[in-house]
């Protein structure tokens, strides 16, 4: 869609290329017109003049083929009692006597002449003009008539340009606050600049938004109650089975893993839903603050070194540098625990998962690799929307996850990317921090051997006492 300006433009332009034509058509004819009635009028008094007069034949001023055909002068001729010519101002003009009196348009060669006839008892007297010079002289008329308009073409495209600038500045400037809005930011537009035609359009954007930030703001509420409402019986339910795993025999307790697995599923689900309601309240989130990168990695995956020894997974950590980024801690981990528990529950037992720190072109980047199925290149783009899971996926989730994690890379300016392998089966989660700062190589073990137990590897990321 064109800008209003050129759209305006488009439209006046050739308005203005018509309005001359116009203009310019009508000058020449009705110019045209006058010209004609006023030389018409000349030609007769100097017939008239010429014819009444008595005596000897009149001596006429010599004229030359200039002064005729650029200057219009007028041509006079004289013819006796006797029909034979007498006398003429421009012998070169072989204009026959007309018989009739009166105005005639006569052709004589390549030109063209507009004669007046004049009998009187002793002679006859024709005067006569080019209409070659008359043509002439409407056509420059009416170019002087049309060159304004023409002219105000281009002054007329800078006016609009530069004085429609304010108003579509203000456009502009309403745009760029829509441009603003999310879901965590619903905040009325400016409509007191806006121009008359659209404010009732900004006006009706506006309540529309304020239908959507209550609407946004009743879906919070409800998800942050509904999921501390089932904390409390989820709790109490886990609780109960552990008592009643406690009182039954050892060869019934199988019976009720089924249960627990269900509960262990139901009560992640409500965490991962007061998290996210936690990231999409309204209220000011903690300030950022300098992370090492080194020490957070670290620091998670000894969290889930537990996870990977139960599924004996390799998980493996490799940084080729240590760097500092400002960002919410609590946010920041939050995203780094959910690549890593994708990672590890969509990778098969016996599979591996890699995290490495590094930096590529300039840019610090996090990678979270694992050999597990990867994601169809079609539904990358919907893996972190909220509850999507792939069909056929053996693996339990909720669909929370990634969409958790792209909140928070969004919401602390990380750039998050989810790709397939290529060297094999398996997803790569990067997380670009274009802001981060190289502090120093990592510490004296950059490599995570993989035989460490969760025990090992959780005592050396401890600080010294």
């Amino acid at each position: 869609m064109s800008s209003l300006r050129k759209q305006l433009m488009v439209w006046l332009m050739p308005m203005y290329v018509v309005a001359a034509i116009v203009a310019a058509t009508i000058t020449y004819y009705m110019y045209g017109s006058m010209v004609s009635f006023f030389m018409d009028n000349q030609l007769r008094l100097f017939a008239d003049s010429h014819a009444v007069s008595s005596g000897s034949v009149p001596a006429l001023r010599p004229l030359t083929a200039y002064n005729v055909v650029k200057k219009g002068d007028m041509v006079v001729q004289i013819w006796d009692r006797s029909h034979r010519l007498v006398t003429s101002s421009w012998p070169e003009l072989a204009l026959d006597r007309q018989s009739t009196q009166g105005f005639s348009d006569l052709t004589v060669g390549d030109s063209r002449w507009r004669v007046y006839t004049m009998h009187s008892p002793d002679r006859t007297v024709q005067s006569a003009q080019s209409l070659e010079f008359r043509r002439h002289l409407v056509k420059s008329q009416a170019v002087q008539v049309a060159l304004p308009v023409i002219l105000m073409i281009p002054f007329s495209a800078i006016f609009l340009w530069f004085g429609m600038r304010p108003a579509t500045r203000r456009l502009e400037l309403i745009s760029q606050a829509a441009a603003r809005q999310d879901e965590h930011r619903l905040s009325e537009l400016p409509a007191e600049h806006a121009p008359s035609e659209i404010r009732p359009l900004v006006l009706a954007v506006n309540t529309l938004l304020a239908r959507l930030r209550n609407a946004f703001a009743a879906q919070r509420r409800f998800v942050q109650d509904a999921a501390h409402e089932l904390r409390t019986p989820i709790t109490a339910m886990s609780l109960q089975l552990e008592n009643l795993k406690a009182r039954m025999p050892d060869g019934e307790r199988e019976q009720l893993k089924q249960l627990e697995a269900g509960l262990s599923r139901t009560k992640r689900l409500v965490e991962q839903l007061l998290r996210l309601a936690r990231q999409e309240s309204p209220r000011q989130a903690d300030p950022p603050v300098a992370i090492q990168l080194d020490a957070l990695l670290k620091s998670s995956l000894a969290d889930f070194m537990p996870l990977a020894d139960k599924r004996s997974i390799d998980l493996g950590y490799a940084a080729d540098i240590d760097a500092t980024v400002h960002a919410n801690e609590d946010e920041l981990r939050s995203l780094v625990h959910n690549l890593l528990d994708n990672a590890l529950r969509y990778t098969p037992p016996g599979g591996i998962v890699d995290v490495t720190l590094h930096r590529d072109t300039g840019v610090v980047m996090v990678e979270v690799a694992d050999n597990g199925p990867g994601i169809p290149p079609e539904l990358l783009p919907r893996v972190c929307d909220r509850f999507f899971r792939i069909e056929g996926g053996e693996t339990e989730g909720s669909g929370l996850g990634l969409a958790i994690a792209r909140n928070a890379a969004d919401r602390n300016r990380i750039g998050l990317e989810l790709s397939n392998r290529v060297d094999g089966s398996g997803l790569i989660a990067r997380m670009r921090f274009e802001a981060a700062s190289v502090t120093s190589q990592p510490g004296p073990k950059p490599v995570v051997a993989r035989e460490e137990t969760a025990a090992e590897f959780a005592a050396e990321t401890q600080p010294p006492n």
